[in-house]
């Protein structure tokens, strides 16, 4: 196995040439978030710098993006993309770890943002998650509806000094998040410490220089089941944009009076693109309204 560390802004300035020399070969960095009941786009403002200072010290370097689901998961995956940029080393990471909604609601959603960003990117990105969190809101009310889940890399959350418990529907985990309290040389707050469950040419094999192809892709990639007077049938990822598009979890009555504002525009503003009834008038409004409106 060998080390690596995620990092944000909670660990400030990092000496990535110290990070370097301490051993770590890959690190996980923090990009965007949507922060709850929010429509304003969260731009960590550490990510550029940890980018360029693990990429430029030859460690292997991914971002990842802390999902929720007030907001579209497709436009969260796309400005995701667009604050990034180039993936030219891991894949992307989807962060989850907080929800809104359950079971096969989440699972829906869950896959939308992973569709969206492997599409953009032509990387299968890694999931994120602990089996707290796994268990208790991903498979919810069935097991199979994770099914899907293990065409997909697993970054495991576990703190403990024993070996990760086994997470349905995966056989095995890639990475391994052990620790939220270590130190290391170049960070001077306490900083996550991984594992990968591989040799450095492992690593590089199966996410470096690799076609992306983990394990080879599940045939019902990108359609989901949706049971109909009792008749199960596939349903495209396009499809359930429209049924869980824009979907807000508090109630209207209980909003504070400016997040109502903010919701109320944000809505107005998408009708407005989506009536102009192209694909790219909708992506530059993604771009205007999101990536323009940073916390």
């Amino acid at each position: 196995m060998i080390p690596g560390i995620d990092v944000s802004h909670w660990q400030r300035e990092i000496d990535w040439g110290e990070v370097k020399r301490s051993g770590v070969k890959f690190a996980f960095i923090k990009a965007t978030e949507f922060p709850d009941k929010r429509t304003s786009l969260f731009v960590d403002e550490e990510m550029r710098k940890n980018i360029d200072g693990a990429s430029s010290n030859g460690i292997y370097w991914s971002a990842y993006h802390f999902f929720r689901t007030h907001i579209d998961p497709v436009i969260q995956a796309k400005v995701f993309c667009e604050t990034v940029g180039d993936f030219t080393s891991l894949p992307p990471v989807l962060d989850l770890e907080v929800a809104g909604s359950k079971g096969e609601r989440l699972n829906y959603k869950v896959r939308q943002f992973l569709d969206e960003t492997e599409r953009i990117t032509n990387r299968r990105p890694i999931v994120y998650s602990s089996g707290g969190f796994w268990r208790s809101y991903m498979t919810y009310e069935k097991k199979e509806h994770t099914d899907w889940a293990r065409a997909y890399p697993l970054w495991v959350a576990q703190y403990t000094t024993l070996w990760p418990t086994p997470l349905y529907p995966w056989a095995g985990w890639e990475f391994w998040q052990y620790t939220d309290k270590g130190k290391i040389p170049g960070v001077i707050t306490h900083v996550d410490l991984n594992w990968f469950n591989g040799s450095v040419e492992d690593l590089e094999r199966k996410f470096v220089i690799g076609d992306n192809a983990y394990p080879n892709k599940i045939e019902s990639i990108g359609n989901y089941d949706q049971e109909e007077n009792g008749v199960v049938k596939k349903i495209s990822v396009e499809q359930t944009q429209s049924i869980f598009r824009g979907d807000f979890q508090e109630p209207y009555s209980q909003r504070r009076p400016t997040q109502v504002q903010e919701e109320d525009s944000f809505h107005n503003i998408r009708k407005s693109a989506q009536n102009f009834g192209t694909k790219q008038k909708e992506d530059d409004w993604i771009r205007t309204y999101f990536l323009q409106k940073t916390v």
